[in-house]
């Protein structure tokens, strides 16, 4: 059985007080720490070994915080859930390799749809384009199939570039991983880390290749990412609302 790594990006959801949140497990936290966002509403980091049934007792302590950081971008989460009549995109941005497409679509009567982007820089798509579950599968496969593309080419240039060797990699669609590597110097990554900024894709392909070396978070594993990128405290706060990049069409939630 593979080991993984513990994931920086990880979370579990947990619904047992007035508050809705999110748990994330950091190996480099040193007490818990709470975030609000759009995306996410409210998210708790806490350190490797936390007993969770504090959350109650330090929810009651920030609660006045909690409510009035959830009024603030009460306005924008609303807008990201509020229930969307369906449509397929016009434009589709992968930023991470910096591609693009235009999306031209037909509806017919087929039973099902069809797909064609061997053209530059267009996606044509033909059958009931009105379906919004046939629409996300075929844009899912889209994405898939341009990450498998697209994410091991980056990763072996990384990977010559850093001099850390991997054995294999997949691609796969995640809820909540951006990536993980196993003892075995297996990595797997998520398809959607395409629609993320060039530099964080980066650094979550470099934070993988450094586990290959390190499985864990420990000060040597940290050492050895600062090396290959020096920025990566800043890179670690963006990846806190890194989901916001997705488009809801590629989102698994």
């Amino acid at each position: 059985m593979q080991r993984k790594t513990p994931s920086l990006f990880d979370t579990r959801g947990m619904t047992d007080t007035a508050f809705d949140y999110t748990v994330r497990v950091s190996p480099r936290a040193r007490y818990v720490r709470l975030y609000v966002s759009p995306h996410k509403g409210l998210e708790i980091v806490v350190p490797r070994g936390f007993n969770c049934k504090h959350l109650p007792a330090v929810l009651s302590q920030k609660s006045a915080w909690i409510e009035r950081a959830l009024e603030r971008v009460r306005p924008q989460r609303e807008r990201l859930l509020a229930p969307m009549p369906w449509r397929l995109p016009e434009h589709i941005h992968f930023p991470a390799v910096d591609a693009a497409w235009e999306v031209r679509a037909r509806w017919t009567g087929a039973k099902r749809l069809s797909i064609n982007f061997h053209r530059p820089g267009q996606v044509e798509i033909q059958g009931p384009v009105d379906d919004p579950a046939l629409g996300r599968h075929l844009l899912g496969r889209f994405l898939l199939v341009q990450a498998e593309n697209h994410l091991p080419r980056l990763l072996t240039a990384l990977s010559h570039d850093t001099q850390l060797s991997y054995n294999r990699v997949s691609i796969r669609r995640q809820r909540s991983r951006w990536g993980s590597c196993s003892a075995h110097s297996a990595i797997s990554l998520n398809a959607a880390l395409l629609f993320l900024p060039h530099h964080l894709a980066r650094y979550v392909l470099v934070h993988e290749l450094c586990h290959t070396v390190h499985l864990n978070h420990s000060r040597n594993f940290w050492a050895l990412v600062a090396r290959h990128c020096p920025q990566y405290r800043a890179a670690e706060r963006e990846m806190r609302t890194a989901r916001d990049f997705v488009p809801r069409w590629a989102s698994l939630d």
